[in-house]
């Protein structure tokens, strides 16, 4: 009875000390847990400033071209402008001299008389179909300049986290109107699939695609600065590939070494001249394409240049 006492002791004492150690080790992992939580919040944070200074860094890249597409308008509004203000007498005269015989103030042989010399100078007909023209071009100029704005304000601005649904041709169409001035010495051929869905952060995915584009046009410019001759083309195509959307960025520049294309994508590499690049362009389409739970391969093509595929999931 006795040594039953003892073993029973023994094992109640092993069972304590077990128990004790699993609560001290379940303590420790609790904390470590919590501690890797606010590491991962931490990161996600740095990870979108990232994102949102390689964005501003884009749009330094991006400003001349984008105040040359506005200045483009604004000309044309402020000469139509200056001819409205010469137009504004003419049909000031015109006007007066209606009021005045509405009035009674000059008789009707006096208001043709005066009605006539002015004809000579400013035929009526004209200045009306002028106007509508002047009318129809501010118009355009003004929605022109409203839609650069919008396309700047909606890629530049931070976003929600609240995931969206739209189309991969939206995508490309926002990143190559931004891009307009920078890709119109170049060759630029689109083909994109219609009603391909994907859901997740479109300006985020504009900001990838830019990133490629860029890089795309800066390596057809290192050859084109070589060879003036030469004429720079960059192909994007977008299509279904089982349940994924492949976007494939195809240029004809000066390529990649061998040594940098399992590199390229890496934090703060860079394979342009020192103070040219920030060596997160590519970094942050790793990043932004891995967060949709895509793909982002690239690749050197057989005559020159190169080809970088973006795979991400479509919405089924």
């Amino acid at each position: 009875m006795q040594n039953y006492y003892k073993a029973y002791m023994r094992e109640k004492q092993a069972r304590d000390k077990l128990e004790e150690l699993l609560e001290e080790k379940t303590t420790k992992l609790y904390a470590l847990n919590v501690e890797l939580e606010k590491k991962l919040e931490l990161l996600e944070r740095q990870q979108v400033a990232v994102v949102q200074s390689e964005k501003m860094a884009t749009l330094g890249t991006l400003s001349a071209g984008v105040a040359h597409e506005i200045n483009n308008p604004l000309a044309y509004l402020t000469c139509n402008i200056d001819t409205l203000a010469v137009y504004s007498k003419d049909m000031n005269d015109y006007l007066s001299l209606t009021s005045k015989y509405i009035k009674d103030e000059v008789s009707r042989d006096e208001f043709f008389e005066q009605f006539h010399k002015l004809q000579k100078t400013t035929d009526i007909a004209e200045l009306i179909e002028d106007l509508s023209d002047i009318s129809q071009d501010c118009k355009e100029g003004c929605e022109r300049i409203s839609a650069i704005v919008k396309n700047l304000l909606d890629f530049a601005k931070p976003k929600s986290d609240s995931l969206l649904e739209f189309e991969v041709s939206d995508v490309i169409e926002h990143a190559t109107q931004l891009l307009e001035n920078k890709l119109k010495l170049l060759q630029l051929d689109v083909t994109c699939e219609q009603n391909l869905l994907l859901k997740g952060s479109k300006p985020n995915l504009t900001q990838a695609l830019i990133n490629t584009l860029v890089n795309a046009a800066q390596s057809c410019a290192k050859v084109k600065n070589a060879d003036p001759s030469f004429r720079g083309t960059i192909q994007i195509s977008a299509y279904k590939s089982n349940d994924k959307a492949i976007i494939r960025i195809k240029d004809n520049g000066a390529g990649l070494e061998e040594a940098d294309i399992n590199r390229v994508f890496d934090p703060f590499y860079s394979t342009k001249p020192l103070g040219e690049g920030t060596g997160m362009g590519l970094a942050v389409v790793y990043g932004i394409i891995s967060n949709h739970h895509g793909t982002v391969s690239i690749s050197n093509n057989p005559d020159s240049g190169v080809t970088l595929n973006l795979e991400l999931p479509l919405t089924i």
